[in-house]
């Protein structure tokens, strides 16, 4: 999905909030807000907006002189999410098909998202809406059809207290396919709220699965900017299930029908991309399908 013209105004905006976590003054407010308007004069506009952020969030940190703005608000987040994990385990335990409960619950993580104008953020009553509701888009029979064949799974994550329910996925699948290679891969450094093999060893996700981080500062995947190590655990996947808006934001410029989208529709921009209503829930196969939207 390429730079369409809102989300200009998504990475502005994106500099006042990170701001307004350490300054509430208007000199430090305008300050990074006027860098990243310097930095999108330059902007190629045919790329995804995920490769587009690490220039813009880098001139965010740059600018206030933190490395990691998130990183308080990151661990709050993920001891959140490990207070639903007795829960969550309870409920995949107890339904009728606990792998469909594991991918609901990945999926209402995925409302933990500083990178998006969500507003508030209300955990509680995403996790009721998703598991009670009807998925909006969904290739379930199909994944789980292709998950009895493959031998490598890997997980592309994408927020922090998400990667909980990530975390409990894959030990949903590790219970039912005790055969399969279990790989995460995470962000090769701090950016939003991003998860970090740091964040990712700190809920455990590393006792489930082998961590890799990407080598790339970007809010996404782009498997060329991959550093070597990620690279073959990502050509070696079976199966991938794409976590969160801007792994979709990046990966839907490629057919590759090993990725599974699994995320909420949290932005304007990609709920018309789709043709669907914003807080759609999808998990959906990357096929032929998206070839009219790649144009």
């Amino acid at each position: 999905m390429k730079v369409h013209a809102e989300c200009y105004h998504c990475f502005i905006s994106q500099a006042t909030r990170t701001a307004r976590l350490f300054y509430a003054d208007r000199e430090h407010l305008l300050k990074p807000a006027m860098e990243v308007v310097k930095v999108l004069q330059d902007i190629d506009v045919n790329l995804p907006p995920p490769i587009i952020s690490e220039k813009v969030y880098g001139t965010i940190r740059e600018t206030l002189g933190i490395d990691d703005p998130y990183k308080e608000i990151k661990r709050k987040y993920n001891d959140i999410a490990l207070k639903y994990e007795n829960f969550a385990k309870k409920e995949i335990e107890t339904s009728e098909n606990p792998l469909l409960f594991a991918i609901r619950l990945a999926l209402a993580g995925n409302i933990i998202d500083f990178g998006s104008e969500v507003g508030t953020i209300n955990l509680e009553k995403t996790i009721d809406d998703v598991v009670h509701n009807p998925l909006d888009l969904t290739d379930f029979s199909l994944f789980e059809k292709n998950l009895k064949n493959a031998k490598n799974i890997v997980l592309l994550a994408d927020n922090a207290g998400e990667i909980v329910f990530d975390r409990i996925l894959l030990e949903t699948i590790n219970k039912l396919y005790p055969d399969k290679k279990l790989y995460v891969i995470v962000r090769g450094g701090p950016i939003i709220n991003d998860v970090t093999k740091e964040d990712a060893i700190y809920v455990g996700m590393d006792k489930v699965a082998k961590v890799v981080d990407s080598g790339e500062i970007i809010p996404g995947f782009w498997p060329d900017m991959a550093k070597p190590e990620c690279r073959k655990v990502y050509d070696e996947a079976d199966i991938i299930i794409s976590k969160g808006q801007g792994n979709f934001e990046t990966l839907s410029e490629f057919e590759d029908s090993r990725v599974y989208f699994l995320f909420l529709v949290k932005c304007g921009v990609v709920a018309s991309y789709l043709g669907l209503k914003k807080f759609s829930k999808i998990f959906i196969r990357n096929d032929s399908r998206w070839e009219k939207l790649r144009v």
